[in-house]
């Protein structure tokens, strides 16, 4: 009788004027206020609608969980999909809370939670069905945006296939409305990942094979409604929507098919391209590594090179220096030898004069002679003074012995031309020979002087020897000898002359 819409809307008033009734004696009674309510929503007041529910829930606390039911379908026919999904899922648990304490299925709880004729099982189960039916209008509220912004759709259509299944699973008994709508779910989720090719989604070849699966799942099902509608079995779908689903059904099979062996053959692409790439990486990653190695090899050899060289380096500087101290070394020993030498030679020249002089015999040096020696040749070696100095007595006692020489060179020149002059007559010779005997007398006289001054002078030259080194005892040495030579070769003649 409610079908008739005449009907309906009497039914409907009588129902209001008894709630009101009731509230006029009990203002506080919510469950009249929740039938206020319920009517409005019928007649499409939706908001004075949701005013009387809020209102039943400040009231009782939320101990009545159809006030939370009927506030779902209020969120849903306004669209606001979140809201109501909070709804139903708020009426379940305090459903279920209701059950637990009380342990029992009754059509009251004792915590005032609102229960129907019906079972528990099965009002669970046609909760679960709200809940399916919103998250499938909310999918199909998204897929209207038809861009990327509709990728979340697909997500919807799963979790409603996930709620239909639940109260599929609550309900006892065959429900083919709830296989109808398990089937329409897959059809419309099939769709929408076949819509994201042209929508800019990404999508895998799983997910085009897990919708074509489910096509070939619900298109046998649906044909069996039409069998059972045939066979004159009740089935509260009307034929052509359900010829609609086959039709549907079938094409989007063929569709998916399509689409399948596409994503496989990318898939298979990426793969290889991903293979290729992981390839490419390692060859890159195994080049790179190959020629750190050998930059690494590179600059060990260098710093090989480096050290053999700093080795070679060192050693030819080490053989440098043992040279050095060799040669030092020798120039020492020579040195000492000379000293030994100088020491060795370091004796007095002997002199012969006209009138038979006794030679100067050698004389062995003294303690003291061989230490004023060694005092001399330390003071020549090692002496502490600065280069000016033995420059500056160097050229003292070399004035001296020029000095010495030129005083001595008059006196030797007159000898000699005493001793070797010629006359120039005859007559010259007479008066020689006359005045021999003067002239010899002279002669002795100056052949004696000459003698003194040379006894002198290799006294001196024997004491600037002692003094100043092998040099001027060198210098003197042949000096003292050319005089000697030179008044023995003279001593014949005078005595000829004589």
């Amino acid at each position: 009788n409610l079908k008739t819409p005449k009907r309906y809307a009497k039914h409907l008033q009588y129902a209001g004027d008894w709630y009101k009734r009731i509230l006029n004696h009990d203002k506080a009674n919510a469950y009249a206020a929740n039938g206020i309510g319920t009517i409005l929503a019928e007649k499409g007041n939706l908001i004075d609608a949701k005013e009387a529910f809020n209102r039943v829930r400040e009231v009782s606390g939320d101990t009545i969980a159809d006030a939370l039911l009927n506030l779902g379908h209020i969120y849903l026919a306004q669209k606001k999909h979140p809201e109501a999904l909070q709804m139903y899922l708020s009426y379940l648990n305090r459903t279920r809370g209701a059950a637990k304490s009380t342990g029992s299925s009754s059509s009251t709880g004792s915590v005032g939670a609102m229960i129907t004729s019906r079972s528990q099982e099965e009002d669970h189960a046609a909760v679960l069905l709200y809940i399916a039916f919103a998250y499938f209008d909310w999918a199909r509220q998204t897929e209207l945006l038809n861009n990327i912004k509709a990728a979340p759709a697909d997500e919807r259509y799963k979790k409603c296939i996930h709620y239909i299944e639940s109260a599929m699973a609550k309900s006892k008994k065959e429900n083919v409305v709830l296989r109808y709508n398990w089937c329409m779910a897959k059809l419309q989720a099939a769709n929408c990942v076949l819509q994201k090719l042209t929508r800019g989604i990404r999508r895998t070849a799983v997910e085009v094979s897990d919708a074509l699966q489910g096509l070939e799942k619900s298109l046998p099902m649906v044909q069996t409604m039409i069998q059972w509608k045939a066979e004159g079995k009740r089935i509260p779908i009307a034929t052509s929507t359900l010829n609609d689903f086959v039709t549907h059904c079938k094409a989007n099979i063929e569709s998916a098919k399509s689409h399948y062996r596409q994503e496989e053959k990318k898939e298979a692409e990426a793969k290889e391209m991903r293979e290729f790439q992981r390839i490419t990486a390692e060859a890159q990653q195994k080049e790179k590594e190959m020629k750190d190695l050998l930059q690494k090899e590179k600059m060990l050899k260098e710093e090989e090179e480096r050290d053999a060289k700093a080795k070679e380096k060192m050693s030819k500087a080490a053989i440098l220096a043992q040279t050095w101290d060799k040669e030092a070394k020798q120039k020492e020993d020579e040195l000492l030898e000379g000293k030994k030498k100088k020491k060795a030679s370091n004796v007095k020249p002997e002199a012969v004069d006209d009138e038979g002089m006794d030679k100067r015999n050698e004389m062995d040096l003294t303690k003291e002679d061989e230490d004023a020696a060694n005092k001399q040749v330390n003071d020549l070696f090692d002496d502490s003074d600065t280069d000016d100095d033995d420059v500056h007595d160097n050229k003292s006692d070399t004035n001296n012995e020029q000095e010495k020489k030129e005083e001595m060179k008059p006196v030797v020149d007159a000898a000699a031309h005493d001793l070797f002059g010629d006359s120039d007559s005859d007559d010259s010779d007479d008066d020689d020979m006359s005045n021999s005997g003067g002239r010899d007398e002279n002669q002795e006289n100056i052949s004696k002087d000459n003698i003194a001054l040379q006894s002198s002078a290799m006294d001196n030259n024997d004491a600037n020897e002692m003094s100043d080194g092998e040099s001027s005892q060198e210098e003197l040495l042949p000096l003292s000898k050319r005089r000697i030579d030179n008044e023995n070769k003279g001593a014949p003649e005078s005595k000829k002359q004589r």
